[in-house]
């Protein structure tokens, strides 16, 4: 799978419905009717994340509100939901394809940007002045502790940096507060608080479009980490997509919004007005107390579509929806900050969703020297795609099956020696919501991350008491395709 060729005309969709329509046709689209927004949708959504198999949920007929206003949730849980919204055929999204599509977009990947046109789905309904009500919309309580209904879980939060134009879209949680304002959770060093700080030391309100329905490879977009500041995450999805992001600018800000999304809120984060947001349960699987003095967002003109659908992708305990998306994505850096960094025998790397994407890698390497397996678990527990947070890298001989974590336990407890092949590397990047930090150690944001070589030692991998394993990734995947059958 590359993306050096135009995407085949019977995988292009154009908005989020055309994307269901082709995730009905393979079966991976389960019709909810009558659950709750206050408990149900969030309890289901926890369920089928625990999955890796479990299917995208569109909840209709929500209890309290409209009939024709749905949420989506769960959307890219599956490799073959992820191959459908890349434009890819997803009879061939085998991990080594997907894990090969993303190491090829990055060798060779050009931004395409967005197009603007002078109308679009999205202005089917306009609302404003005493009309804007975020109450209309079925924005879920996700968890049970949660402060409110949070209707940005998998939101595209869109602003303009004041001193260079450029244009930033990042995926922040948004807490309704009241009819016509909300919450941003984003600070430095995050793209969007960077800009928010810029207009918050002009002493001018941050213009701000908050998109909640949307097809998911702007989601991923907003996601992924990958941008530098400058680089538009609009151009990014076009640059994956193989062509022009559609948008219409804005009535008040003048941002650019996708033409065809689902509903989008746009106003101005404020510089006088605060409020108690949160709590939320957040990525580590615990959840975050909230802020006391947080900006409010004062939503000027709602834009939706008519029977509008929620895109809802809830933080919660690992994995969930977005950590088996981002699992390939960030995979594939780290592969290639790795070879950058000049480590040569790269046969595998693995972000396993079960550690959120950030508390843990797994490198496979054909070992070729003394102290190869160190380099390379070093490198990678501090490269920039997987430098935040990173509490275990484990580097495994080229046999281990990477994305197995039974697989690396018995690399890691029948290979390597704790004398030998730990350490510990202390004052490393953490993060906020580092639950093995003390409460007042959080906010320094340093921890210490842990490297294990359980690879063969170098200097007796060929020595005939060196142990030869039974099993083999080959014989493994071979025997499943003719007999899983027998599991059914």
């Amino acid at each position: 799978m590359t993306q050096t060729q135009p995407i085949p005309q019977e995988f292009q969709w154009r908005d989020l419905r055309e994307w269901l329509e082709a995730v009905e046709a393979i079966g991976e689209l389960r019709h909810v009717k009558g659950a709750t927004s206050e408990a149900e949708i969030g309890a289901i959504t926890e369920m089928l994340e625990q999955r890796e198999d479990s299917p995208a949920a569109l909840f209709e007929s929500i209890p309290g509100f409209d009939d024709d206003y749905r949420v989506l949730s769960n959307s890219m849980g599956t490799r073959t939901r992820q191959a459908i919204t890349l434009g890819l055929d997803p009879a061939t999204a085998t991990h080594l394809n997907m894990l090969s599509y993303w190491r090829e977009m990055m060798r060779s990947f050009s931004p395409i940007e967005p197009v603007v046109l002078t109308g679009g789905s999205i202005q089917e309904n306009i609302l404003s002045g005493d009309q804007v009500d975020l109450g209309l919309f079925p924005a879920p309580i996700w968890h049970p502790k949660d402060g409110g209904r949070y209707i940005g879980t998998a939101s595209l939060n869109i602003v303009r940096d004041p001193e260079t134009g450029i244009i930033n879209v990042g995926s922040y949680r948004n807490q309704i507060f009241d009819r016509n304002s909300l919450g941003i959770r984003v600070a430095p060093p995050h793209h969007g608080g960077i800009i928010k700080e810029k207009w918050t030391e002009r002493g001018e309100p941050c213009p701000i479009v908050i998109v909640v329905g949307h097809d998911p490879l702007l989601f991923m977009a907003a996601c992924v980490e990958g941008p530098q500041l400058g680089e538009s995450e609009l151009a990014w999805a076009g640059g994956v997509s193989g062509k022009p992001i559609e948008v219409i600018e804005g009535e008040v800000t003048g941002l650019p919004i996708p033409a065809n999304a689902e509903i989008a809120l746009e106003g101005f984060i404020t510089t006088d007005e605060f409020q108690k947001e949160g709590p939320y349960g957040e990525w580590t699987g615990y959840y975050q107390d909230g802020y006391q003095n947080e900006r409010v967002v004062r939503v000027h003109k709602i834009y939706h579509r008519s029977d509008p659908i929620i895109l809802g992708c809830p933080q919660g305990k690992p994995p969930h929806e977005d950590n088996r998306f981002l699992a390939y994505l960030r995979s594939g850096m780290i592969w290639d900050q790795l070879e950058k960094a000049g480590v040569p025998g790269i046969v595998d790397v693995w972000s396993p969703p079960e550690g959120a994407n950030r508390l843990m890698t797994v490198v496979a390497i054909e070992s070729q020297y003394a102290g190869h397996g160190k380099q390379a678990g070093l490198i990678a527990s501090q490269c920039a795609a997987a430098v935040e947070v990173n509490r275990l890298t484990v580097v495994v001989d080229a046999g281990v099956n990477v994305t197995s974590l039974q697989d690396v336990m018995w690399a890691m407890l029948t290979r390597s020696d704790p004398d030998r092949d730990l350490e510990v590397v202390s004052g490393t990047k953490g993060a906020r919501l580092d639950m093995a930090m003390g409460p007042g150690e959080r906010e320094l944001k340093v921890n210490s991350r842990m490297i294990i070589d359980a690879t063969t030692p170098f200097h007796w991998k060929d020595h005939p008491e060196a142990g030869e394993p039974i099993a083999s990734i080959e014989r493994t995947q071979s025997t499943k395709e003719k007999w899983e059958w027998l599991l059914d």
